[in-house]
């Protein structure tokens, strides 16, 4: 029996979310990664939060990497049976248990497990995808958008947030989100991460450039103005509506290559694979 199949002899059910939710919809459609990016923005102004990933984390050096697991990581969730769902929940907790850090200078012990900073980042990705859909769609009715943010509760409860405490529709989330913007900040750290926002690399063919800041302008245009500012693009002379607009037809013409149901299947298939961590029969 090759991996495989012996991998996708696991996978016993369509998960907890399955082909009628609105999950699916989102996270197989190629805005959820822009919005995936500025999920990641806003995750990075969270400045006690940066510095714990500063001392703990080797995300600079290995943005990459970081991202292709946090991507497995969002597939095995989302499309992978609840077994494997399951175990990468129980990876995310563990890793989190394990990476703290004090401050020599006040004691102060940061934790990846700190609640509030969980209940953060599960938010800002289900706002960021909310926004992604928003800029480039898939247009969404308002009833979907709650069920999505409802949907996304068990995505919450797997990595050990208390999903009663979450937002229930799309304005409790995005009044949360305005809420937080008082005790945010431009760490180094972020201002590191997010340095080719302010200075785009111009090197290289010139259509692949001009597209690349094109999408990242449509990127930045996700943020609210308050987070732009923080990062101090709010006064960049490039047009973000009008970049959103060039963005949205980019996204566009990525969904006419592949169908949903081609890229459903695509991710699947590669979740029963390679999931972000897998389930052995013993």
């Amino acid at each position: 029996m090759t991996d495989t199949t012996s991998a996708a002899a696991t996978v016993t059910d369509e998960g907890y979310f399955g082909p009628e939710s609105v999950s699916w919809i989102l996270f197989s459609d190629p805005s959820s990664k822009l919005g995936g990016v500025a999920a990641i923005l806003m995750q990075a102004l969270n400045p006690m939060m940066m510095r714990l990933f500063d001392q703990t984390s080797g995300y600079a050096t290995d943005m990459e990497g970081r991202a292709e697991r946090t991507g497995r990581y969002i597939d095995t969730t989302i499309f992978g049976d609840r077994a494997h769902a399951d175990a990468a929940g129980t990876s995310v907790r563990r890793m989190h248990a394990h990476a703290h850090w004090t401050d020599p200078k006040t004691g102060m012990e940061l934790r990846a497990d700190n609640h509030d900073w969980l209940v953060w980042t599960h938010n800002t990705v289900v706002w960021g995808v909310l926004r992604g859909a928003d800029a480039f769609g898939p247009d969404l009715t308002i009833d979907q958008q709650d069920t999505f943010i409802q949907e996304q509760h068990k995505a919450a409860e797997l990595v050990g947030i208390d999903p009663s405490i979450l937002s229930s529709t799309r304005a409790e989330l995005d009044s949360y989100m305005d809420e937080q913007k008082s005790w945010m900040a431009l760490t180094l750290p972020a201002a590191e991460l997010a340095k080719g926002l302010r200075k785009p690399n111009l090197k290289g063919n010139p259509v692949k450039v001009w597209a690349g800041i094109i999408v990242q302008d449509g990127i930045l245009f996700m943020l609210p103005d308050w987070a732009r500012q923080l990062y101090g693009i709010e006064g960049r002379p490039l047009n973000l509506g009008s970049a959103a607009r060039l963005t949205r037809r980019f996204i566009a013409g990525a969904r006419k290559k592949s169908s949903r149901a081609e890229l459903i299947s695509e991710i699947t298939e590669r979740v029963s694979t390679h999931p972000y961590r897998k389930v052995r029969q013993r």
